[in-house]
């Protein structure tokens, strides 16, 4: 993935929220991005001790996020994370990895709570 952030249409990128491109970020179509998310295309490399963290240099896995896609208030999207169709990114979760098409997640790390689409059924107190 070239270091780049490439938008489709119709996308909404809501106050303080950031997103970075020196890993490449790939957004599809109908995304919309709710306030104080941070997008990470890339991450530092720490694994050696004996060297500063600054010298160890990054990752660039790149990000994909395709089309019709929520992302909640606050989330963290990192390096390497693909967030297939459909999604649903509850609000202050942290997304890595690769998501199932129409999956509604949550949590640090993200995981899924369920699928869009299927009707929960709960009694009404009357």
């Amino acid at each position: 993935m070239a270091e780049l952030i490439s938008i489709g249409d119709d996308f909404s990128l809501n106050p303080y929220s950031v997103l970075y491109g020196h890993g490449g970020l790939s957004i599809g179509n109908s995304v919309r991005v709710a306030a104080g998310c941070v997008i990470i295309p890339a991450n530092h490399v720490f694994s050696d001790p004996g060297t500063a963290i600054r010298a160890q240099g990054l990752t660039k896995l790149g990000i994909v996020i395709e089309d019709d896609v929520w992302v909640g208030a606050n989330v963290t999207i990192l390096d390497g994370a693909h967030i297939s169709r459909g999604c649903v990114i509850a609000a202050g979760s942290v997304v890595r990895g690769q998501t199932e098409p129409l999956g509604i997640y949550a949590g640090v790390p993200a995981k899924l709570i369920r699928k869009r689409g299927r009707i929960e059924t709960r009694e009404v107190a009357q």
